[in-house]
């Protein structure tokens, strides 16, 4: 699962590109629709199981792997809740200063986004802190500054900036997965 993850990070970049080719184009809308579907789907359906679960199945150490076992079942219940917010609220896509804007027309409660964002960090980035992999805690370091970067960069484009930058850093698993085939990064740690 952990090796996929740069597929599935060009999925929902390619996704991402039809919804920037078809936006503004009245005739397009379906295909809009679709695409901010499939990219929102992927960034707050399926990534906060994907990581918890992937990070899970390379765990040796029972203990963390009991905890990673914990916030899968919170993900999980975090993703059902996310799946049933987009389809309740119908984001949509909007540029904003050169940016994508997801606008979820169906809240304004600042409240209730907060508490949505602290629990997708959880679900998203905790589980590199269980993690006893070597690489995890680099990865997990790397995306805690680059979500700082795209709230301080791109606020209002928050989960489009986020994604291009998880997506450039699944090149760090990528290269991960290459060395754990010689028992390097992914192996546990000495903790």
């Amino acid at each position: 699962m952990l090796a996929a993850a740069p597929v599935l990070f060009g999925v929902q970049q390619a996704a991402e590109g039809v919804v920037w080719l078809t936006i503004g184009a009245p005739a397009r809308a379906d295909t809009l629709r679709l695409a901010v579907d499939i990219f929102l789907g992927l960034a707050l359906v399926v990534w906060p199981v994907w990581v918890p679960l992937a990070l899970r199945q390379i765990e040796r150490h029972q203990a963390r792997r009991r905890i990673l076992t914990g916030l899968c079942w919170l993900s999980a219940l975090i993703s059902v809740s996310a799946a049933v917010l987009l389809s309740r609220w119908q984001p949509f896509a909007t540029i904003v200063g050169n940016s994508v804007a997801y606008i979820y027309p169906g809240t304004s409660n600042t409240a209730l986004h907060l508490l949505l964002v602290a629990a997708y960090i959880v679900s998203t980035i905790g589980p590199f802190f269980v993690s006893t992999s070597k690489l995890a805690r680099t990865l997990g370091i790397t995306l805690i500054v680059s979500v700082v970067a795209a709230a301080v960069i791109r606020r209002d484009s928050l989960t489009s900036v986020w994604c291009f930058f998880a997506a450039a850093l699944s090149v760090l698993i990528f290269f991960a997965v290459a060395d754990a085939k010689t028992g390097g990064a992914l192996e546990r740690s000495s903790q």
